[in-house]
């Protein structure tokens, strides 16, 4: 009775359902659920203060790049370049005379001034002496000596003063003074240098060519641009979106995080359309409207065939994505249900190399759960007994 439980008779035998096992390529594919979106996009804003003079496009236009979008009036900018170039023209002018002060008329009138004190008291000094002789001889009195000599004093100091006034009249165009102007000089050059860069685009034009849409500024009703309109500097004016490299971006729950490389290939259908991607990046930060627990972003490449408009794909639509978390090219899946313990709870399959061959219990080993099944390690290529 126990012979004939464990090993049927041929006919039995015949009934008994066996499967064939090979080797072959596993997969374990994470399924997610996104929307396209463009790979490249940029917010383009008002490049200085000024009224839009003139709009050339309409949302939801297709453009190329370099084509002009619209134009700004610069007359307000026009008066801060004047006055910053005026700016400029002052410091190039003080950095002018700083560094031609040696030959210059103040440098001069101090020379002048000095040689005037030397002569003074050179001829004040000759007075004195001639005084002094005239006053041994008895001609003039004393008196006269003196008020002399506090004249030569005076002129002492006076010279003095003249070579004190000439040292700091010759500093003043050296050293820090010149250091100064230079540097004022070179902040007046970049002022006026960007400000009239700024004015060069008046034009706003298209980085690359793409999809204008309306930009986000945050705020709840976003009024539609409109000719003569006030703009500040920095204020967003439209957002363009390349269609040349698109993505998927969708969110992943956390616990799936462990199983995501960046790199890795993902399957996208999108408007019934089977492309290839790969995954690009995975968010750091978890979102923030997602409620309890924490979900994060995934971006994902796209490998266009061929141009996005040939296959009606359009921003925002919905896709579906199966990312690839686990592969191995050689490996063995079995149903479920011919895995069996025995007594000891070891896992075991019943095996056999060939139809001729005798069945025999093989000891496996349990992996991961993929579509074929269970992946088993353990066996080669033959048939496994399903109970």
């Amino acid at each position: 009775m126990l012979l004939w439980q464990a090993w049927p008779n041929a006919s039995e035998a015949a009934e008994q359902r066996w499967v064939q096992v090979e080797p072959q390529r596993l997969e374990v594919r994470l399924a997610l659920v996104g929307r396209l979106q463009a790979g490249r996009q940029v917010i383009l804003s008002a490049p200085f203060d000024g009224v839009l003079a003139s709009l050339l496009v309409q949302e939801g236009q297709q453009v190329t790049a370099g084509q002009p979008l619209m134009r700004l009036d610069t007359t307000q900018i026009d008066i801060q370049v004047r006055q910053a170039e005026a700016e400029r023209l002052k410091a190039r002018a003080l950095v002018g005379q700083l560094r031609a002060w040696q030959a210059g008329p103040e440098v001069a009138r101090s020379i002048r001034a000095l040689g005037t004190a030397r002569a003074a008291l050179a001829a004040g000094q000759a007075s004195l002496d001639e005084t002094r002789r005239l006053l041994e001889r008895g001609i003039v009195a004393r008196m006269e000596v003196e008020s002399l000599e506090q004249l030569q004093q005076a002129q002492r100091e006076a010279l003095l003063d003249a070579q004190q006034e000439l040292q700091l009249t010759r500093a003043r165009g050296q050293g820090d003074a010149l250091a100064i102007a230079e540097m004022d000089l070179e902040n007046a050059e970049a002022r006026w240098q960007a400000l009239v860069a700024r004015r060069d685009q008046e034009v706003v034009r298209a980085p690359f060519g793409g999809l204008l849409v309306r930009a986000d500024s945050g705020a709840s009703t976003v009024r539609p641009l409109q000719e003569g309109q006030a703009l500040t500097q920095g204020m967003p004016l439209l957002t363009l979106s390349s269609l040349e490299r698109l993505q998927v971006v969708a969110k992943v729950e956390e616990s799936d995080l462990g199983d995501l490389r960046e790199g890795v290939d993902v399957e996208v259908i999108i408007a019934g359309h089977v492309l290839g991607g790969r995954l690009g990046q995975i968010g750091q930060q978890a979102r923030n409207d997602t409620g309890q627990g924490a979900w994060y972003d995934v971006v994902v490449d796209l490998h266009l065939p061929v141009a996005s408009s040939e296959l009606g794909l359009r921003l925002g639509m919905g896709a579906q994505l199966a990312l690839l978390v686990h592969r191995r090219e050689r490996a063995i899946a079995l149903p479920p249900e011919a895995l069996q313990r025995d007594e000891a709870g070891r896992t075991y399959v019943v095996f056999r190399e060939g139809d001729e061959q005798a069945p025999r219990k093989v000891p496996v080993t349990i992996g991961i759960t993929v579509a074929q099944g269970v992946e088993v390690n353990g066996l080669e290529t033959g048939f496994v007994q399903i109970p």
